[in-house]
Protein backbone atom coordinates (compact mmCIF):
# COMPACT_ATOMS: atom_id res chain seq x y z
CA UNK A 1 0.00 0.00 0.00
CA UNK A 2 1.03 3.61 -1.08
CA UNK A 3 1.72 6.34 1.43
CA UNK A 4 -0.19 8.57 -1.08
CA UNK A 5 -3.54 6.20 -0.23
CA UNK A 6 -2.67 6.67 3.17
CA UNK A 7 -2.53 10.60 2.84
CA UNK A 8 -5.28 10.31 0.65
CA UNK A 9 -7.72 8.86 3.31
CA UNK A 10 -6.12 11.36 6.21
CA UNK A 11 -7.10 14.10 3.90
CA UNK A 12 -10.67 12.84 2.66
CA UNK A 13 -10.90 12.60 6.88
CA UNK A 14 -10.68 15.94 7.06
CA UNK A 15 -12.65 17.59 4.28
CA UNK A 16 -16.26 18.73 4.65
CA UNK A 17 -18.99 16.50 3.66
CA UNK A 18 -19.81 18.07 0.30
CA UNK A 19 -16.25 18.21 -0.90
CA UNK A 20 -15.33 14.60 0.61
CA UNK A 21 -18.58 13.05 -1.32
CA UNK A 22 -17.31 14.43 -4.10
CA UNK A 23 -14.07 13.40 -3.86
CA UNK A 24 -15.17 9.93 -2.82
CA UNK A 25 -17.76 9.20 -5.52
CA UNK A 26 -15.12 10.67 -8.01
CA UNK A 27 -13.05 7.59 -7.19
CA UNK A 28 -15.65 5.14 -7.04
CA UNK A 29 -16.43 6.80 -10.69
CA UNK A 30 -12.49 5.73 -11.66
CA UNK A 31 -13.08 2.32 -9.64
CA UNK A 32 -16.00 1.60 -11.52
CA UNK A 33 -14.28 1.86 -15.22
CA UNK A 34 -11.72 -0.20 -14.31
CA UNK A 35 -10.92 -4.00 -15.25
CA UNK A 36 -12.01 -6.75 -12.15
CA UNK A 37 -8.57 -7.21 -11.00
CA UNK A 38 -7.61 -3.52 -11.22
CA UNK A 39 -10.25 -2.14 -9.54
CA UNK A 40 -10.16 -5.24 -6.76
CA UNK A 41 -6.36 -3.94 -6.23
CA UNK A 42 -7.40 -0.37 -5.89
CA UNK A 43 -10.37 -0.94 -3.92
CA UNK A 44 -8.17 -2.79 -2.16
CA UNK A 45 -5.44 -0.17 -0.97
CA UNK A 46 -8.19 2.52 -0.33
CA UNK A 47 -9.79 -0.24 2.41
CA UNK A 48 -6.74 -0.48 4.16
CA UNK A 49 -5.91 2.93 4.25
CA UNK A 50 -9.32 3.90 5.61
CA UNK A 51 -8.20 1.44 8.30
CA UNK A 52 -5.72 3.67 9.20
CA UNK A 53 -8.18 6.23 10.74
CA UNK A 54 -9.52 6.86 13.78
CA UNK A 55 -12.67 5.70 14.14
CA UNK A 56 -14.84 8.90 14.23
CA UNK A 57 -13.09 9.26 10.56
CA UNK A 58 -12.99 5.77 9.45
CA UNK A 59 -17.01 6.35 10.23
CA UNK A 60 -17.04 9.68 8.37
CA UNK A 61 -15.41 8.61 5.60
CA UNK A 62 -17.78 5.15 5.37
CA UNK A 63 -20.61 7.20 5.49
CA UNK A 64 -19.56 9.39 2.61
CA UNK A 65 -18.65 6.94 0.50
CA UNK A 66 -22.24 4.68 1.20
CA UNK A 67 -23.92 7.69 -0.15
CA UNK A 68 -21.52 7.93 -3.19
CA UNK A 69 -22.07 4.52 -4.27
CA UNK A 70 -25.93 5.45 -3.57
CA UNK A 71 -25.53 8.50 -6.45
CA UNK A 72 -25.06 5.40 -9.34
CA UNK A 73 -26.94 3.03 -10.98
CA UNK A 74 -27.83 0.12 -9.74
CA UNK A 75 -25.28 -2.45 -11.98
CA UNK A 76 -22.65 0.43 -11.50
CA UNK A 77 -23.40 -0.39 -7.54
CA UNK A 78 -23.35 -3.91 -8.11
CA UNK A 79 -20.00 -4.05 -9.87
CA UNK A 80 -18.43 -1.76 -6.82
CA UNK A 81 -20.23 -3.76 -4.18
CA UNK A 82 -19.08 -7.38 -5.32
CA UNK A 83 -15.12 -6.04 -5.02
CA UNK A 84 -15.85 -4.64 -2.48
CA UNK A 85 -17.10 -7.61 -0.82
CA UNK A 86 -14.14 -9.49 -2.80
CA UNK A 87 -11.66 -7.03 -0.44
CA UNK A 88 -13.47 -7.16 2.19
CA UNK A 89 -13.09 -11.01 3.10
CA UNK A 90 -9.24 -10.56 3.20
CA UNK A 91 -9.50 -8.20 5.94
CA UNK A 92 -8.73 -9.61 9.36
CA UNK A 93 -11.70 -9.83 11.05
CA UNK A 94 -11.67 -7.02 13.61
CA UNK A 95 -11.18 -4.74 10.27
CA UNK A 96 -13.95 -6.56 8.45
CA UNK A 97 -16.50 -5.90 11.53
CA UNK A 98 -15.30 -2.19 11.93
CA UNK A 99 -15.96 -1.87 8.50
CA UNK A 100 -19.30 -3.55 8.45
CA UNK A 101 -20.73 -1.48 10.97
CA UNK A 102 -19.84 1.86 9.45
CA UNK A 103 -20.99 0.28 6.67
CA UNK A 104 -24.26 -0.32 8.24
CA UNK A 105 -24.23 3.11 10.14
CA UNK A 106 -23.90 4.80 6.94
CA UNK A 107 -26.49 3.21 4.75
CA UNK A 108 -29.16 4.19 8.36
CA UNK A 109 -28.03 7.16 7.42
CA UNK A 110 -29.19 7.32 3.87
CA UNK A 111 -32.54 8.95 2.81
CA UNK A 112 -35.26 5.54 2.72
CA UNK A 113 -34.94 5.88 -1.16
CA UNK A 114 -31.05 5.76 -1.73
CA UNK A 115 -31.32 3.10 1.46
CA UNK A 116 -33.53 0.94 -0.42
CA UNK A 117 -31.67 1.12 -3.75
CA UNK A 118 -27.90 0.16 -2.28
CA UNK A 119 -29.49 -2.31 0.11
CA UNK A 120 -31.19 -3.77 -3.36
CA UNK A 121 -27.93 -3.96 -5.21
CA UNK A 122 -26.04 -5.19 -2.04
CA UNK A 123 -28.63 -8.26 -2.30
CA UNK A 124 -27.84 -8.52 -6.02
CA UNK A 125 -23.59 -8.53 -4.68
CA UNK A 126 -24.24 -11.05 -2.48
CA UNK A 127 -25.92 -13.62 -4.40
CA UNK A 128 -23.63 -13.01 -7.50
CA UNK A 129 -20.56 -13.29 -4.58
CA UNK A 130 -21.74 -16.82 -3.74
Amino acid sequence: MSMNMVDMAATLAVLDEDSRRTMLKSRLEAFAGMGEEERGQAMGQMLQAIQTLSDEDHSALVASRTWALSQFPHETRVRLIRSHLAVLGELPEEQRGREMGAMQAGLGALPEDLRQGVAASMEVAQVAQG
